[in-house]
C-alpha cells in the first residue's frame, strides 16, 4: 500500500509505503510539521495497513477516492495495544477506514477536556475485542455513518464528554454488540444522535444510567431486536429525549424509565411488539416528564403527568381477542392499550389522554366496564387509572363513544 502526507495546501510532502505506512506517516507529521496548528492530511491508497496512534493535533487520515483501506494486524509494530487507531490529541479526523477484527477497541479517542473531539466519518469496525468506537473526554465529537458489527462489548461507548454543544452521531448502524449498542457510560452532556440503527445487541440498544448524563437527544433512531430494553433512561439521567423514532421487537421493554428527570418521549410506536412492554415506568422517582404523540395502529395517545410503576403496551394482532367486543350501543373511538402495574405500591397510576371518545372503558374479563374517573377535558378524553384498577397483569383499556 502507498500513501501520501499532504500539507495544508494539499501538496504532497512525502510518500510512504508498507504495512506500517500510516503509523510512519503519523511520526513524519509529528517531527516535520511546525507549527502543529497547520492542518496536514494523510491520504491512504487501497490496501491493508497496521494500527496507528495519533499524538499530534490537527491531522486527518482518509482513504483515497474510491480506495478500500483496511486497518488490521498487518503491521510490524503494535502501536495501540490491539486496537486500530488511538487518538490522544484534538482536531483529528478519520474518514473511510475499515477496522478489521481488532483485539481491543477499534477507534479509541482519549482526550484532555480542552481538546476538540474527533471527527469520524464512514468508518467501519468489525468484530472488535472490546468496543467498536470509544470516546473519552474532549469538547465534542462528530460521528457520521459508522458501521459497527459484533463488538465484544459496546458498539459506541461515550465517557466524560462534557461540552455543552457539538457532539453528534448521524446515521450509521450498530449490530450484534456483545453488551450495549450505544452506551452513555459516564458524564455525557448534550449528545445528539439521529438516524442511527441499533439492532441485535445482547444488552440494551441505547443505555444511559448515570447522574452525570444530561441533555442526550435521540431522534429518528431505530432500535430493534435487542436482548434487553431497547432504550433505558435511569440512574439520575437529566432531560433525555427520544422523538420520532422506532423502538420495536426488543426482548425487554421498548423504553424503560427509571430515576430520570425531565424525560421527553414523543412520536414513537406503541404496538405491542416489545416482549417486556412498549413503555415501562419503574417505581423510581421521576419528575417533569412529557409523553405525547404515542402511536398505536389505532391512533395516538398521550400520558399526563408522570406515570409510576406501570407497563403500557399496544395490542398486537396476535392478541386482538383481548380487546374484542364493545359496550352496548358504542363503538371504539381510539387506541386500545394493555396496561398493568409493575409493582404493588400506593403510587402506581397512569393518566391517559385520548383525542376522541366519551368514556374510557376497562376489560379484565369478558365485558367492558366504564372507568368512572374518565371525563372530557379541553376537547380530549382523560382517564386516571389508579391502584384500585391496576393489577399486576395487563388489563385492556380503550375509549368508546
Amino acid at each position: 500500500p502507498i500513501l501520501e502526507v499532504r500539507d495544508e495546501a494539499g501538496t504532497a510532502v512525502t510518500t510512504l509505503t508498507g504495512a506500517d505506512a500510516v503509523q510512519d506517516a503519523m511520526a513524519y507529521v509529528l517531527t516535520s510539521r511546525a507549527p502543529d496548528s497547520r492542518p496536514w492530511s494523510v491520504v491512504a491508497g487501497a490496501g491493508t495497513y497496521g494500527d496507528f496512534t495519533v499524538k499530534t493535533p490537527n491531522v486527518s487520515v482518509s482513504a483515497d477516492a474510491g480506495a478500500v483501506v483496511t486497518i488490521s494486524g498487518a503491521g510490524v509494530a503494535d502501536d495501540t495495544g490491539g486496537g486500530c487507531a488511538d487518538i490522544s490529541r484534538g482536531g483529528v479526523s478519520i474518514t473511510g477506514l475499515a477496522c478489521s477484527a481488532p483485539r481491543r477497541t477499534g477507534f479509541n479517542a482519549t482526550l484532555a477536556n480542552a481538546d476538540s473531539g474527533p471527527t469520524l466519518a464512514s468508518v467501519s469496525v468489525d468484530r472488535a475485542g472490546v468496543d467498536g468506537i470509544s470516546i473519552t473526554g474532549g469538547k465534542g465529537f462528530t460521528l457520521t455513518g459508522p458501521t459497527i458489527t459484533s463488538p465484544a462489548r459496546d458498539g459506541i461507548r461515550l465517557t466524560g464528554v462534557t461540552a455543552r454543544t457539538g457532539s453528534t452521531i448521524t446515521g450509521g448502524t450498530v449490530s450484534g454488540a456483545g453488551r450495549d449498542g450505544l452506551r452513555l457510560a459516564d458524564d455525557v452532556r448534550a449528545v445528539k444522535a439521529s438516524g442511527v440503527t441499533v439492532t441485535g445487541s445482547k444488552g440494551y440498544g441505547i443505555a444511559s444510567e448515570d447522574v452525570g448524563n444530561i441533555d442526550a437527544a435521540f431522534s429518528g433512531v431505530t432500535v430493534t431486536g435487542n436482548g434487553k430494553d431497547g432504550v433505558l433512561f435511569t440512574g439520575g439521567t437529566l432531560r433525555p429525549s427520544l422523538v420520532s423514532s422506532t423502538v420495536t421487537g426488543n426482548t425487554g421493554a421498548g423504553v424503560r424509565l427509571g430515576d430520570a428527570t425531565g424525560v421527553r418521549i414523543s412520536d414513537i410506536p406503541v404496538d405491542g411488539s416489545n416482549a417486556g412492554g412498549d413503555l415501562v415506568f419503574d417505581a423510581d422517582i421521576r419528575g417533569g416528564g412529557s409523553y405525547d404523540a404515542l402511536r398505536t395502529p389505532d391512533g395516538a395517545f398521550a400520558l399526563v403527568g408522570e406515570p409510576n410503576s406501570v407497563r403500557i403496551s399496544g395490542v398486537p394482532a396476535a392478541r386482538a381477542s383481548l380487546v374484542a367486543g364493545a359496550p352496548s350501543g358504542q363503538s371504539r373511538a381510539g387506541a386500545p392499550l394493555l396496561i398493568g402495574a409493575t409493582a404493588r405500591n400506593a403510587t402506581r397510576r397512569v393518566v391517559l389522554r385520548m383525542p376522541a371518545g366519551r368514556t374510557e372503558y376497562r376489560k379484565a374479563g369478558a365485558a367492558w366496564t366504564p372507568v368512572k374517573s374518565s371525563k372530557r377535558v379541553r376537547g380530549a378524553l382523560v382517564a386516571t387509572i389508579g391502584p384500585s384498577l391496576l393489577g399486576t397483569a395487563s388489563t385492556a383499556y380503550a375509549p368508546f363513544g
